[in-house]
């Protein structure tokens, strides 16, 4: 006779490459719908473990496209998890960072991660337990000082991380020093971070001066004071850069805010084949091809600017350098 209530263990997808750099290891998959569901699959664990031990727990996530694969998975398994559910309603859900922009601005990480995430985890959340980061109601330092005092306070326990091209990590920028007091910063957007929030939303930033000229994070000190478990989802083509200069050496430098993570005693990256193509050949190789060095410097054309073009490609080699990632 067939169970009544069958149980089923759900198996993560599995990794076409694994890699250790420094203290973690990174998986590296076929699409982002692999790799989304292999942290959902992670966190949500354990979410549900942390739960049950201390009766609540905290998340803290990236607000961006390199979420949407995780965002997507993680409301699935919520939707067929009883046991997921009541830890949702049991967890204290953070930001990273934001702009000086109104909550309802589409721009704003809020609205993204309210329209993107919770608007599906909205039967099981509570509502109290969601903080906002929201530097526009008040004195902006104030808020960041509250911001990391209450974060401080619940944890945070978990992390949904992401990086950008240039392997910033929330907000915090290469040349940002990556230790002293964990904090809520102010930073001023650079060309890179510009380009990128052009290309991650077309819609609503068509021109750079569209794109706010500061942003408030998270630095990688507070980042790095996550508790329990890192998970790192970086799905798009564009950060062949970043993953192979965050995790191509054990080295860690301000150059590369999230070569950070390799020293967090708890943590995995998680990336695609789109993106984890150049650390699969310098893992391989012990050296970059002239072939992949032009495929990387094409991620840098700014149409229009060959200057600012040259600049962000001497960006990556003098980084290289200093990461000692070798390359023809």
């Amino acid at each position: 006779m067939p169970e009544v209530d069958p149980v089923l263990n759900v198996e993560a997808p599995e990794a076409c490459y694994v890699f250790p750099a420094g203290k973690l290891q990174v998986a590296i998959y076929d699409s982002p719908r692999e790799m989304g569901l292999a942290s959902a699959l992670a966190i949500a664990a354990e979410q549900v473990r942390l739960v049950a031990e201390k009766g609540e727990t905290s998340l803290q996530l990236m607000a961006a496209p390199s979420a949407f694969p995780f965002y997507e998975a993680y409301a699935a398994l919520a939707s067929l998890s009883a046991n997921l559910q009541h830890a949702i309603g049991r967890t204290h859900f953070f930001q990273f960072d934001d702009y000086l922009l109104p909550a309802h601005h589409q721009a704003s990480f809020r609205f993204l991660l309210t329209h993107s995430l919770f608007g599906p985890l909205s039967e099981w959340y509570d509502a109290s337990k969601l903080h906002f980061f929201s530097p526009d109601l008040g004195d902006p330092a104030e808020a960041c000082e509250a911001y990391t005092a209450l974060l401080l306070e619940h944890g945070p326990d978990l992390m949904l991380k992401g990086q950008g091209e240039d392997g910033h990590w929330g907000f915090h920028q290469p040349g940002i020093a990556i230790d002293g007091e964990p904090e809520f910063i102010t930073v001023q957007m650079n060309e890179m971070n510009i380009a990128q929030q052009m290309r991650d939303h077309p819609t609503l930033f068509r021109k750079p001066s569209d794109v706010p000229a500061e942003a408030y994070t998270a630095n990688v000190p507070l980042f790095m004071r996550t508790r329990e478990l890192v998970e790192d989802n970086v799905p798009q083509g564009s950060k062949a850069y970043a993953i192979l200069a965050s995790y191509g050496t054990d080295v860690v430098d301000d150059c590369c805010p999230s070569s950070a993570l390799k020293e967090h005693g708890s943590a995995i990256a998680r990336t695609t084949m789109a993106a984890g193509w150049a650390l699969v050949e310098y893992r391989e190789q012990g050296r970059l091809s002239a072939e992949a060095m032009a495929r990387l410097d094409a991620i840098w054309e700014t149409p229009g600017d060959a200057e600012v073009t040259a600049s962000k490609q001497r960006f990556m080699r003098v980084s290289f350098a200093t990461l000692g990632i070798e390359h023809e």
